[in-house]
């Protein structure tokens, strides 16, 4: 029997983010022959390494409804790991060879985020389970595919995130989805003026029109049309050195405006941050300004729903700056900074955090799961509206209470038949 399976998702490649129970929602959604009265979703388990979480039984089956025109969406339950996905109906099969149940993070800051400083040291991740968005701000195709030259939507470049991702599935045994969403040069003064309406004083290198969304486009359009479908972690921050010239005080103020936009806007109370805590003391050859540290400081110890991530006091940093001169990330630092944001995500900041998952195919695609059927009209059908037509124009000219009353009836019969009620 011929069925027109077609799958629209779960997207290839895509990683959808997984509760602190371990599981995720994978909407499985698309179109089949009308008629068809269900289809089945199974679920197989792809092992890349030998580390695996979770003991279950292997495939997930779960059967999903079709509507009368053939759509179907539903949501499956699916452990943390990288799967292929069969949906079968009658004699058709449709296979997604790779989808995963994770972990996703949000990349937002300054250049020390995007990266792309040392063009000898891009290394792509190794781990197949590394997954970015291939899509760009200008493309929304919901490409997903192997972290190895960009970070999308906006980075161009791997930086410290392949490796940074090679460590963490490595640890946890699930696939990771990262989004890069950090603009070089920009900072929260940029973000907080864009987002509170006050005159742009400052632009981002490389954006000269005022009205421009940048440098908080790039975030916006992650928050705004891909983590409904995947879910999310948290965000990964980095901003202050930027922002130097600002007293500690104004930067979190600042601060806490721009991430209390991102949590509201997106109805995301208790997304979680995590921060990069900046020099605190005077270091040569770095771009520590203290204010701004003193005010990330602050913002760990007492922002809601924040943890600290990399700490440039530690023993590395200042003798990277001193040894090398450089104040941006080269070689060894990229190196260092992918491990020490690797482990600052500990076990206990995934049991403590708040993951949003996927809205799943019933919240996100609303208007696919039911199609009118298209009303075929016979001689009946023209006839009752003829009739109820004329009695329209005859209660319009003379004002009947018997005209309306037929026209009453005449209409409730024609919109009945035409919806298949009698």
């Amino acid at each position: 029997m011929l069925t027109n399976l077609s799958i629209q998702e779960p997207y290839l490649n895509a990683v959808y983010q997984r509760n602190n129970a371990g599981f995720a929602s994978i909407p499985v959604m698309g179109t089949v022959a009308a008629g068809t009265d269900n289809v089945k979703a199974s679920f197989s388990r792809i092992k890349v390494s030998d580390v695996q979480t979770l003991d279950y039984a292997l495939p997930i089956v779960q059967t999903i409804p079709v509507d009368v025109n053939g759509n179907f969406a539903g949501t499956v339950q699916v452990p943390g790991g990288w799967y292929s996905l069969t949906v079968t109906a009658g004699d058709t099969t449709v296979l997604v060879s790779r989808v995963g149940a994770g972990e996703v993070f949000i990349l937002f800051g300054h250049s020390f985020m995007q990266g792309g400083h040392d063009e000898s040291h891009q290394l792509p991740a190794t781990d197949e389970r590394v997954i970015t968005l291939l899509d760009d701000l200008s493309t929304r195709k919901y490409q997903f595919g192997k972290l190895t030259d960009k970070v999308g939507p906006f980075h161009d470049s791997p930086d410290a995130w392949g490796q940074f991702g090679d460590r963490l599935v490595q640890r946890l045994g699930v696939p990771v989805l990262l989004y890069g969403c950090a603009y070089g040069g920009s900072n929260i003064l940029q973000n907080w003026q864009l987002l509170t309406g006050q005159p742009r004083t400052q632009l981002p290198p490389g954006t000269t029109d005022p009205a421009s969304r940048q440098p908080f486009l790039p975030l916006e359009t992650v928050m705004q049309y891909y983590v409904p479908k995947t879910g999310v972690r948290a965000i990964l921050v980095e901003h202050g050195y930027n922002d130097r010239g600002t007293d500690t005080a104004t930067f979190v103020d600042r601060f806490k405006t721009v991430f209390n936009y991102v949590r509201t806007t997106f109805n995301k109370p208790d997304l979680a941050l995590v921060l990069v805590q900046e020099e605190l003391t005077a270091v040569p050859h770095s771009l520590y300004d203290i204010p701004t540290a003193q005010g990330l400081q602050q913002l760990i110890q007492s922002y809601p729903n924040t943890w600290k991530g990399p700490d440039f006091n530690t023993e590395f940093w200042p003798s990277y700056h001193s040894s090398s001169g450089k104040d941006h990330l080269f070689g060894t630092a990229i190196d260092e900074f992918a491990i020490e944001w690797a482990n600052s995500l500990t076990d206990s900041f995934f049991k403590q955090s708040t993951p949003y998952v996927s809205q799943g195919a019933t919240s996100v695609f609303p208007a696919v799961l039911y199609k009118a059927p298209t009303a075929q009209l016979n001689g009946v059908d023209w006839a009752i509206l003829l009739l109820a037509g004329l009695a329209l124009v005859g209660l319009y000219i003379k004002r009947s209470s018997k005209l309306l009353w037929a026209f009453l009836v005449l209409a409730l019969l024609a919109l009945a038949r035409l919806t298949g009620k009698v």
